[in-house]
């Protein structure tokens, strides 16, 4: 019988609100071989002590307290210490559908990603609303990379695949960095319709932030020089990369961040500027990757 472990892994920091739902859904899996590896970031609130009460009930679950140094630090700690054939990451203010890992594993014979859907949980409104991307059948990441949801909590992850890979620490959107990291390798890959988790947008995330500061600048400008070399020398990414570099300008202007350093950074090493001109050749650089990938198509 098909019945490889699973190991799942979960970075606490100061969510003494919501880690015992997140801690219940995971342990009332319908799937039963699994390790639960969660990673105390340095806890000022009651975090810590919950997790250690459901541990006492349930030998599944292992407890790692350490030094706050944030959620790429907790994620690369509990990647040393997985033992599980497969690897599925949630975050401490989420929770699972019941029979998320079972559906998850039924459909990981062959692929080194399996791709869930996910319902959005709106805490202010209490409302739930499906996630944003449109759910494809069919994977063409040549065509397009960013097909798939840019984040690690959706999707089930073969070990031997991702084991030579690392968050990128000290930097937000680390999720983007780690999903170019992954999907340029050319993973198996398959998408299912079923929703497997429930992500909750709460006012006083990082991600949720109204504004910015510099330091945000600062962070995108690690993030493309990571993709660069990540892209290097593989055309089928160049255009994905060029439109990362766009977006995140973008990005910077909606939240009324200050964006001076990244654009020069940008300008002078990637050619990449917020002006019309670069607008049409982003354009014209969408158009021939579209040519270029359908042609791959037909060759094979």
């Amino acid at each position: 019988m098909y019945n490889p472990k699973v190991s799942i892994i979960i970075p606490v920091y100061n969510v003494e609100a919501f880690i015992a739902q997140c801690l219940e859904s995971v342990l009332n899996q319908t799937y039963e071989n699994l390790e639960i590896i969660c990673i105390n970031d340095g806890s000022t609130d009651n975090s810590l002590h919950i997790c250690r009460s459901f541990a006492k009930q349930d030998k599944k679950l292992h407890i790692i307290d350490k030094d706050n140094q944030g959620v790429s630090a907790a994620r690369n700690t509990g990647l040393s210490l997985a033992t599980g054939e497969f690897v599925f990451f949630i975050d401490a203010d989420d929770w699972l559908a019941q029979d998320a890992i079972s559906i998850l594993v039924a459909n990981s014979t062959e692929t080194d990603v399996v791709v869930g859907g996910a319902i959005v949980y709106h805490q202010s409104t209490n409302r739930y609303t499906p996630y944003k991307k449109k759910r494809h059948k069919h994977v063409d990441l040549k065509k397009n990379f960013f097909q798939l949801e840019l984040v690690v909590w959706n999707k089930l992850y073969r070990y031997s695949f991702i084991k030579e890979i690392a968050f990128k620490e000290g930097i937000i959107h680390e999720d983007e960095e780690f999903y170019w990291k992954v999907f340029a390798l050319g993973p198996r890959i398959k998408i299912i319709d079923d929703n497997i988790i429930y992500y909750r947008v709460r006012n006083d995330s990082i991600t949720n932030q109204v504004s910015y500061g510099v330091e945000h600048q600062l962070n995108y400008i690690k993030i493309v020089d990571s993709i660069y070399t990540i892209s290097s020398g593989k055309y089928c990414l160049y255009y994905p990369f060029k439109k990362s570099c766009y977006k995140y300008i973008q990005h910077l202007k909606r939240k009324g961040a200050p964006s001076d350093l990244y654009e020069r950074h940008i300008k002078a090493k990637y050619g990449v500027e917020d002006s019309h001109t670069f607008k049409l050749k982003l354009k014209a650089l969408k158009l021939s990757h579209w040519c270029a990938s359908r042609v791959a198509r037909f060759q094979y």
